[in-house]
């Protein structure tokens, strides 16, 4: 209740008069550091000595409750960050770097909801800055790819007038969208010019937005970056596509 009531105190510091604002929404900010707490718990990692605790997280409000925070929107993210990082402490979970969070909009949850993701960031893809304020652990959590490691994979469209093209995605980066620039072309007026990119990193592949105006989701979340599992159906401004990979 403590670290809450902190929270509470430094958010309205921040806004500097636009807390009753914020505070009209349905979703409060202390009820989001409670979900993302009870994340940051439940997907914690064992590790050798240690146990880890995710360091990046993804809250989806309904579109209407994020709306009301989109002019403090950073200022948020970074406050339940600290609180994150002090409530880790406080359980005695290691962080390998600074928790990171974004709030992100979805038609999916309902209005007076949160949504919350958590996952531990491989230290490969960690921000530089973030580095520096962490002493990255002995035990390393997944080895760098071997090259016969590398996942062969590829989209397929399951809805719409592009339903049932398949596309074999190459090593590197590819980009999607309507423009005809792009390596997968999306016919359809809800999808943007350059609305995002798929790309190898170590093992994996990733799914990035590129600022498309109708957004990217996997499974229903809208995302920023994700990392993508064999048969997650991404949509693309509505247009549905479902991921495979295999080794």
């Amino acid at each position: 209740m403590r670290l809450l009531r902190n929270l509470e105190d430094l958010v309205e510091r921040t806004f500097e008069g636009g807390f009753n604002r914020v505070f009209r929404a349905r979703v409060q900010p202390a009820e989001i550091a409670t979900k993302l707490e009870r994340s940051m718990e439940g997907n914690k990692t064992i590790g050798v000595g240690k146990v880890f605790a995710p360091n990046t997280y993804e809250a989806a409000l309904n579109p209407r409750d994020h709306e009301a925070f989109e002019r403090y929107l950073v200022s948020l993210e970074r406050e339940l960050s600290s609180y994150l990082n002090e409530r880790a402490r406080e359980l005695g979970l290691t962080l390998i770097t600074r928790p990171k969070v974004k709030l992100v909009a979805s038609p999916n949850v309902r209005p007076g909801s949160v949504q919350v993701q958590s996952w531990l960031q491989d230290l490969e893809s960690v921000e530089s800055e973030n580095q520096v304020e962490f002493t990255q652990p002995i035990e390393i959590l997944r080895q760098r790819a071997k090259p016969r490691d590398i996942q062969s994979a590829s989209l397929t469209v399951v809805a719409g007038r592009q339903n049932g093209e398949r596309y074999q995605l190459p090593p590197g980066r590819v980009r999607l969208g309507r423009g005809t620039e792009n390596q997968v072309v999306l016919d359809d007026s809800r999808v943007s010019r350059q609305h995002a990119e798929i790309f190898l990193r170590g093992s994996e592949w990733y799914l990035r937005d590129l600022g498309s105006t109708n957004g990217t989701y996997v499974n229903g979340y809208g995302i920023r970056e994700r990392a993508l599992e064999s048969g997650d159906r991404v949509s693309l401004g509505g247009v549905e596509l479902v991921f495979h990979s295999r080794r």
